[in-house]
């Protein structure tokens, strides 16, 4: 988890603690020193997660003094990553929200560099792009890679309305377990217009693997996920 994540993070814990009225308009919050002792973190950046909440309004410095709650944040639902769930619609349905997806493209095609070492006994793999939406509105491109040696009659599933790990489980290679990775990037210019965002702006980039109950690596998803609408979870362990 880099800092860029963790700020971002932070920044939705605090606002968190706001809205439920662990801190309330007026009060002076942690200090740096303290929240970075608390979460297991650098100080640079608290003071980054700091600083944007006090540009979005939330906070407010008073110099000698400290950091005090200024207004309460908005409510706005999320959907929540890195909670355990595998399922991209199911992560949104469980935030309350309406999900919709379609399939922007589907083929088998020859397992070069990254997917070569990904999957390397099996020469071709299917690529299966799809536009998840909330509430009517683009949320998330994803790019899944799988292997064409465990998997066959892809032309036959309805990959908009049904789940990639139902038809996986159809085949015998439900992934089991599921490694994740998270960054910030730019969003690729070829997605900007699909995602109705402008070109140069970030996005949650979220790597995963899925392994089936022998091990075998079985998915390979490149997620980008709009930020408005994405939390995640964490867990970071205290030096000592």
């Amino acid at each position: 988890m880099t800092n860029d994540t963790l700020y971002i993070q932070l920044m939705n814990s605090i606002k968190k603690k706001i809205m439920n009225g662990e801190y309330k308009v007026g009060d002076k919050i942690m200090s740096e020193r303290e929240m970075a002792e608390l979460y297991g973190i650098n100080r640079l950046t608290v003071r980054k997660a700091i600083k944007c909440l006090r540009q979005e309004g939330y906070l407010k410095a008073i110099q000698g003094k400290g950091t005090f709650v200024e207004k309460i944040p908005d409510f706005q639902d999320k959907v929540e990553l890195g909670g355990g769930d595998v399922s991209l619609s199911m992560s949104i349905r469980k935030g309350g929200l309406n999900s919709s997806r379609i399939v922007l493209s589907l083929k088998q095609i020859d397992a070069c560099g990254e997917l070569k070492n990904a999957f390397p006994d099996s020469p071709q793999v299917y690529e299966l792009i799809r536009l998840s939406f909330i509430n009517g509105k683009p949320y998330a491109v994803q790019e899944s890679y799988f292997p064409c040696s465990y998997f066959k009659e892809t032309d036959r599933y309805d990959f908009a309305n049904n789940s990639l790990y139902d038809y996986m489980d159809l085949h015998g290679h439900y992934p089991v377990r599921l490694t994740s990775y998270l960054q910030i990037r730019d969003v690729p210019d070829n997605y900007a217009p699909t995602l109705e965002i402008k070109k140069g702006k970030k996005v949650f980039f979220f790597t995963y693997y899925g392994y089936d109950k022998e091990g075998h690596l079985v998915e390979y998803t490149l997620s980008y996920n709009k930020p408005e609408f994405t939390s995640f979870q964490f867990s970071t362990k205290r030096k000592i």
